[in-house]
């Protein structure tokens, strides 16, 4: 039975719904797209903030101490960088009611001291029982200990504890040491996660949305599922690489720049052929053979996309590489043109999600308003900028659930 819960905070309750602040600065600086993210959190001295009690502004000197910035500008960019971030009222109103209900409430997040005052300086200081901050543990997730003393602090057994966290190497740690962890993918799937392990939470029913004239899909998560990701490990040794190389070559910043048109397809290639160890660029293209040749597009999703087709305008939304149409027609006989009333790929339009100015162009293409359609996509950063411009969203987390939440928001069946 599970007697406590406890919660990340950066990814889960506190999240960048709006990427513009920061996007203005790298625009400003010359930086890549999430190049300001990379200066800050990829930063020596932000593992040092996390470990040991020291001020933001140190981290700030040393991530921005290469820039040509006066003091004033510095202290406008250490504020607009967490300008977009927003609380999730309704996630703490979930916490609020299980710990109404008994339930021992805990927050574990790798952070620095400043986090402590932002707690009480939200008015969420009393949401948990019990407060572990990386900072003054000297601990960061996914080591055991820290979530041993979480755990020892509520005073709790592995088995009688759910932990909730955004990435998956830390719900993989903490589901290690026996404590039922979630990965969060957004409020409703939470919702049926904490409900499914026995928990007073109650997800409430979906209403249809009256109105809606367009419905946007996402490619990779939800047409595409992402199995791949599956062999990951495997493939690291294989390749003799250690843990997270894999992902943070294909999907780090140089994926980013590829799927905003700002990286050429050459480049990203020649990228991964040297964190790889791949000799030639042949050698590449048959490591994406192998690597992807588990992948496929689901029926079902298909077909709903299809029937829905003429009563609605149906668009695919996705950010991709280049000739990503062209790989879709030759692997899997699907033309992306004729299945879809409107097609965007980020590397073509050079701008990719979640940056709202790709929702918006989808929206002008499709020629409706964003209350008047859906997006479904499997990343929650993705639907929390969409919903902030007004569209209704949905984070897809797997195929039945998907199309049933999507046919309650219609209000109709599929097909």
């Amino acid at each position: 039975m599970i007697e406590a819960a406890i919660f990340d905070w950066g990814g889960v309750l506190m999240r960048t719904v709006d990427p513009l602040p920061r996007m203005a600065w790298e625009r400003r600086l010359g930086l890549p797209l999430n190049g300001l993210s990379e200066l800050f959190f990829g930063n020596p001295a932000w593992y040092q903030a996390m470990t040991r009690p020291i001020s933001l502004d140190e981290v700030w000197d040393a991530a921005a101490g290469h820039l040509t910035l006066s003091s004033a500008d510095r202290a406008v960019l250490s504020r607009d960088f967490w300008a977009g971030d927003r609380l999730d009222h309704d996630l703490v109103a979930l916490i609020r009611g299980l710990k109404q209900r008994g339930v021992c409430t805990a927050l574990l997040s790798n952070h620095a001291a400043a986090l402590q005052d932002l707690l009480a300086e939200l008015d969420v200081d009393g949401l948990f029982d019990v407060q572990v901050i990386s900072a003054f543990e000297g601990l960061v997730k996914p080591e055991p200990e820290i979530f041993q003393r979480a755990l020892e602090r509520l005073g709790v057994a592995p088995g009688d504890a759910v932990f909730v966290d955004d990435w998956q190497a830390h719900v993989d740690a903490a589901r290690g040491l026996g404590i039922a962890s979630v990965r969060f993918r957004g409020l409703r799937p939470l919702q049926r996660e904490l409900a499914g392990l026995g928990l007073p939470v109650v997800p409430p029913p979906l209403e249809a949305v009256p109105g809606i004239r367009a419905v946007i899909f996402d490619w990779g998560g939800v047409l595409s599922p992402l199995v791949f990701f599956e062999n990951t490990a495997a493939w690291e040794m294989r390749l003799g690489l250690v843990p997270g190389v894999l992902n943070q070559t294909l999907w780090g910043r140089a994926w980013k720049q590829l799927e905003a048109g700002t990286l050429t397809a050459e480049e990203y290639d020649a990228h991964v052929g040297q964190n790889l160890g791949l000799r030639d660029r042949a050698a590449v293209q048959q490591f994406y053979r192998e690597y992807y040749a588990d992948e496929y597009v689901d029926e079902r999703v298909l077909a709903a996309v299809r029937s829905l087709r003429g009563r609605y305008r149906v668009a695919l939304l996705t950010n991709a590489f280049p000739d990503h149409a062209q790989m879709v027609a030759q692997r899997y006989g699907l033309d992306v043109y004729e299945t879809f009333d409107v097609y965007v790929n980020s590397s073509e339009v050079k701008l990719a999600k979640p940056d709202p100015a790709i929702y918006h162009l989808t929206l002008e293409k499709l020629g409706v308003a964003p209350e008047e359609a859906v997006f479904v996509d499997d990343m929650v950063r993705n639907t929390d900028s969409a919903g902030r411009l007004g569209l209704h969203t949905l984070v897809f987390t797997d195929v039945e659930t998907g199309l049933a939440d999507l046919a309650a928001t219609l209000g109709h069946a599929l097909a």
